[in-house]
């Protein structure tokens, strides 16, 4: 999901400058819909890259520890 980040970024920018700019068009009312989706998925997507970057700091952080025991250990 983090690798669609960007798209959902560009896509949230352009949702909102063409549905919340005040121009009344017939699809307002989709584009304003598309944003709050957009936007959902941005959240989504930027959460789920901060949760993969913590997990991984971790298991980087014990294999770290354990190598260090291992050179102790010889």
């Amino acid at each position: 999901m983090k690798d669609y980040t960007s798209h959902f970024l560009i896509a949230t920018i352009i949702t909102v400058a063409l549905g919340f700019s005040g121009i009344e068009f017939t699809g307002a009312a989709v584009v304003r819909f598309l944003a709050l989706i957009a936007g959902i998925g941005l959240m989504l997507s930027c959460l789920d890259a901060v949760i993969i970057s913590k997990r991984m700091h971790k298991i980087r952080v014990k294999k770290e520890k354990e190598m260090r025991k291992k050179r102790t250990m010889e």
